[in-house]
């Protein structure tokens, strides 16, 4: 592994566990754990990530005729869920970050039971390890976010003295990681020009923000919510489940070109949702 890559993996462990903690410090366990209780909400986000996902991927290998390695990656990426990215999302889009958070723990938590079990019914010969997949999830983002609750719990002045700067490296690893991300892939997303990969990604990003709204509570901050859970998947997991079972290099492809494709669709997709929202606070206190 050479320099650039291992600065790619730094700055992306960096900004997963800054995220991870800065959540944890700034949101009380009762405001994560709240919106788990209600089953309704636990049943669209399953659905929405678990069936409506794999549906989508299918639909668009089927449609588009991707080539079966494109075919892979877009049936891993289906079923990996709970993406890190969601918190950051979320308070983009000027929407509820700790259910953001009860929801990327419910999902992740998800995919460790679902990818094992579903993936090997659809790909045959696939292998996959469930602890493969556990072991970044549980060491790199659940860790680091119970070890910031605790924080907040049992040191609230040290915690809210540390979030500034937690925070702020967060918002400074993810600027690192969009550029680092589409700086080193670049060669992969220009290889890829005229095999539909890209419009596929396109296509899978955009559908599954659509079908999650749809699927959505009925006010607007949930639908939104929604839509980004489903959208963002978990490129991580997706990556230690082909790189385990020796999958086929476009596959890899595939997962990079959806991941570059997705980080800046749901990116900017957020930042507008969160400027309309920011515009429609104001104007409800003017009124």
């Amino acid at each position: 592994m050479d320099a650039l890559q291992l600065l790619v993996k730094g700055t992306v462990v960096v900004f997963v566990v800054s995220t991870m903690l800065s959540v944890g410090l700034a949101a009380r366990s009762a405001e994560i754990i709240a919106p788990l209780r209600r089953p309704a909400k636990i049943f669209r986000a399953l659905v929405g990530n678990f069936v409506l996902a794999p549906v989508v991927a299918l639909a668009i290998v089927r449609v588009l005729q991707l080539e079966p390695g494109y075919e892979l990656g877009l049936l891993l990426l289906a079923f990996a869920a709970g993406s890190p990215l969601l918190p950051k999302l979320a308070e983009s889009a000027r929407t509820d970050v700790a259910s953001a958070t009860a929801l990327m723990v419910l999902l992740m938590a998800s995919t460790i039971v679902v990818m094992p079990l579903a993936l090997p019914l659809l790909v045959t010969g696939l292998q996959v390890n469930p602890w493969r997949i556990a072991a970044p999830l549980v060491i790199l983002m659940l860790a680091p976010l119970l070890l910031g609750m605790v924080w907040q719990r049992f040191a609230p002045q040290t915690g809210a003295r540390l979030l500034p700067a937690v925070t702020k490296t967060s918002n400074i690893g993810l600027i690192a990681v969009v550029i680092l991300v589409c700086g080193t892939n670049y060669a992969a997303l220009a290889g890829v020009l005229g095999s539909g990969a890209i419009g596929a990604a396109v296509l899978f990003v955009g559908l599954l923000f659509v079908g999650g709204w749809a699927l959505g509570e009925p006010s607007r901050a949930q639908r939104h919510l929604l839509g980004l859970a489903t959208a963002a998947r978990n490129t991580g997991a997706a990556l230690v489940t082909a790189e385990s079972s020796a999958v086929e290099p476009k596959a890899i492809v595939m997962l990079i070109v959806t991941a570059v494709v997705g980080l800046l669709l749901l990116l900017a997709l957020a930042t507008w949702i969160g400027r309309r929202n920011r515009a429609s606070s104001a104007g409800g206190t003017k009124t």
